[in-house]
């Protein structure tokens, strides 16, 4: 099998536009073959990107210098680990000064003692009430007299404990000062930063031993699971979408040792990318053995049963630049020029050529050395 290789049209034109004029009025004798359709199983090889599944930002939310190693490009780190630890002396110290003004607020609103009032002074004598009653009974005194004596000799009225008024409280001082010191710990607690996911740093900041708040210290992305990411031609969504759904697809990852692990096609969309004329299509799969690193290109193996009607041409008529793969053609002229086409999987002697070429046209099976853009081509 062969690996399809990027459709590259503009840098292929290129390299063989300035041959046009060299080849003209020459020809060359040689075989060609009528471009057709045949049904085939599909088999794709296709160049995909790898990125992490779950990455995450360490992004500090206060500033200051780090009292922990920095962080390096390539560091392995564990869920839950502390990655960053930035100076926590000027945060702990406004947590005491919070903590200290809620105190003196609070003690100055205390209530005063409750204390008993005195008695009024005044008589109560017995014995005198005694005597006014037989001078009344004699006739000593009058009513009226007697009325008044007793009034003035009655005990006196005794007051009941009173409480002392207590200072007015400033609720709303009180309240702002609860909100300070919980503000000052929360900001506290944001000098250590833990990692929410097993993984690996892949980039840090310019200056890593210093946090700015907001700024983007370092990014972490996880080394497994993974995801790839490539463009299914669409001649062959049909296909891929019913060998989805009834299980028949195979799908691997290829590694450039050749190593390879086996995935799972979770997303092929419907939506055809109307600069491209293909489809989005995603894998997920597991990085076990460490053969992956987010960020690079691999090549994504897919493979059904299910058959496609798909243009095929001899290998030999295949030939390779260091801008990708191309084919001679005649065009109605009779003349040569150079076709870059996209190279699929090769079977029996024969490439799937993916894109580049339309059912009719003629193609030059094994072109001679000689062989020009622009020469006539005789058959």
């Amino acid at each position: 099998m062969v690996r399809i290789k990027k459709w590259a049209v503009a840098a292929c034109v290129a390299i063989f536009a300035a041959a046009v004029l060299s080849g003209c009025g020459n020809s060359v004798t040689t075989k060609t073959e009528s471009v057709t359709k045949s049904d085939h199983p599909v088999a794709l090889t296709l160049d995909a990107n790898i990125t992490a599944l779950h990455m995450t930002n360490v992004v500090p939310k206060l500033s200051g210098k780090l009292v922990s190693t920095p962080l390096t490009v390539g560091q392995e780190v564990k869920a839950g680990e502390v990655v960053v630890q930035v100076d926590s002396a000027p945060y702990q110290q406004s947590v005491s000064d919070a903590e200290a003004q809620l105190v003196a607020a609070s003690s100055a609103a205390a209530t005063a003692p409750v204390y008993q009032a005195p008695a009024a002074s005044g008589g109560g004598d017995s014995a005198q009430r005694a005597k006014l009653d037989v001078w009344y009974n004699e006739g000593a005194i009058s009513k009226v007299e007697y009325n008044q004596m007793m009034a003035r000799t009655a005990p006196p009225v005794q007051s009941a404990p009173v409480q002392e008024a207590a200072p007015a409280v400033d609720s709303g001082r009180i309240a702002q000062l609860q909100q300070a010191v919980q503000s000052a710990r929360e900001m506290l607690s944001n000098a250590t930063i833990y990692s929410p996911i097993d993984g690996r740093v892949t980039s840090v900041a310019d200056n890593p031993s210093v946090a700015v708040a907001g700024n983007v210290l370092a990014t972490i992305q996880q080394m497994t699971p993974l995801v790839a990411t490539f463009a299914v031609p669409e001649d062959y969504i049909d296909a891929l979408q019913t060998a989805k759904s009834n299980g028949t697809i195979k799908v691997s990852i290829i590694a450039p040792s050749g190593e390879s692990e086996t995935g799972e096609l979770t997303y092929l969309s419907e939506v055809k990318d109307p600069a491209t004329g293909s489809y989005m299509a995603k894998i997920t799969f597991n990085n076990d053995k460490n053969l992956f690193v987010p960020g690079e290109f691999y090549h994504v193996r897919l493979s059904t049963p299910q058959e496609v009607s798909q243009i095929t041409v001899p290998k030999t008529a295949v030939k390779t630049k260091d801008s990708g793969d191309f084919v001679y053609i005649v065009n109605d002229k009779g003349l040569a020029d150079a076709r870059s086409v996209l190279t699929g999987d090769e079977e029996a002697g024969r490439v799937v050529i993916l894109n580049g070429l339309s059912e009719g046209e003629k193609v030059v099976i094994d072109p001679p050395d000689s062989l020009e853009i622009g020469m006539k081509v005789n058959t």
